[in-house]
């Protein structure tokens, strides 16, 4: 089962307050989701049910920024959902079939709906929880299982798609995730040309390392390394320009995704919480939360002996300071 929640997380690759680092947590302290009226907790998820690790307590739960503010939407009920959307000062958009920038697709039982400031859209994922009991109408219980956010920016802001890109990586950091997938391409990209042309990364320390290539440089074998930035502020404004990045905890998965397109870029932020997700047939959240754990810490403990792998490579890269590459100071 480890496996297969590692495959279906990366397959999810292919989802705003500035984010601090937040003192100690003291026992009196809760998070945004605590400090809610709705309950994270009831007959339909959370102890005792199928779905007993629902949300409500992740590890990292004090950090105050706009993915946490998503994340605790997730794990409650569509109904509880909706009415915390409207106390926030969101408005529903009226249901169209029209293809549009943020919708597309037809499918009409999605709702969206618009930021107070009119300056994003939010899009809830509900999904019914089936291997909980039915409601007193025979009906099953819908939660919320993922958040996206969509935003749209013009090409001459493309300085601002690589500063949001940024302070995705800095919340993300600020959750304590592990970071997995950081890249770019666009449609003609080549992943031999030189200079380098697409960014490809993974973990925090490959952050700091950047995006390597192995080039002929008459007919002798160099190996390049190159900081992402540089790549980024190269492509950007390339047609069908794509970046993609993810990270991930125990209970939730964050992404990232970036597509230029004929009306501009498109930012998709997704908050996923893993926890509402269907298990096999014969497991449980109780048996299977021990190896998710366990995944996450070996993410931890495999991104610190990258930076000794990286020391003894043939070709080793400058490990910049993590807070200089995301820009945290």
């Amino acid at each position: 089962m480890k496996k297969r929640l590692i495959i279906v997380v990366v397959s999810l690759v292919i989802i705003c307050a500035p984010s601090w680092a937040q003192g100690k947590k003291t026992a009196n302290e809760v998070s945004n989701a605590e400090k809610m009226l709705y309950s994270r907790t009831n007959k339909y998820w959370g102890p005792g049910t199928y779905y007993c690790y629902a949300p409500g307590k992740p590890l990292n739960k004090m950090a105050d920024n706009s993915l946490a503010h998503m994340r605790d939407l997730t794990g409650i009920s569509q109904d509880d959902c909706v009415k915390e959307l409207t106390k926030q000062g969101f408005t529903e958009l009226a249901k169209t079939k029209k293809k549009t920038w943020y919708k597309p697709n037809k499918n009409v039982t999605m709702q969206f709906f618009t930021s107070p400031d009119k300056s994003y859209i939010l899009r809830p994922d509900f999904e019914d929880l089936y291997n909980s009991p039915t409601k007193a109408d025979g009906k099953y219980e819908y939660a919320t299982k993922s958040v996206i956010r969509l935003e749209i920016l013009p090409l001459k802001d493309s300085l601002k798609v690589i500063d949001a890109i940024w302070k995705f990586t800095r919340e993300v950091r600020e959750l304590k995730a592990v970071l997995g997938t950081f890249g770019s391409k666009f449609k003609k990209s080549e992943p031999k040309a030189y200079p380098i042309q697409m960014v490809a990364t993974g973990g925090w320390t490959g952050l700091r390392a950047g995006t390597w290539l192995l080039r002929n440089d008459n007919g002798k074998l160099q190996g390049v390394w190159e900081k992402n930035e540089n790549i980024l502020r190269r492509t950007i404004g390339k047609p069908e320009f794509h970046f993609v990045s993810d990270a991930w905890e125990p209970d939730f998965c964050y992404i990232l995704m970036i597509n230029l397109t004929k009306e501009g870029f498109v930012l998709e932020y997704t908050a996923i919480a893993s926890t509402i997700a269907n298990l096999e047939p014969g497991n449980t959240w109780v048996k299977e939360y021990p190896n998710v754990l366990q995944v996450y810490k070996n993410g931890i403990t495999a991104d610190k002996n990258a930076i000794d792998l990286f020391k003894k490579a043939p070709f080793p890269p400058v490990l910049y300071d993590l807070d200089e590459i995301i820009h945290s100071k």
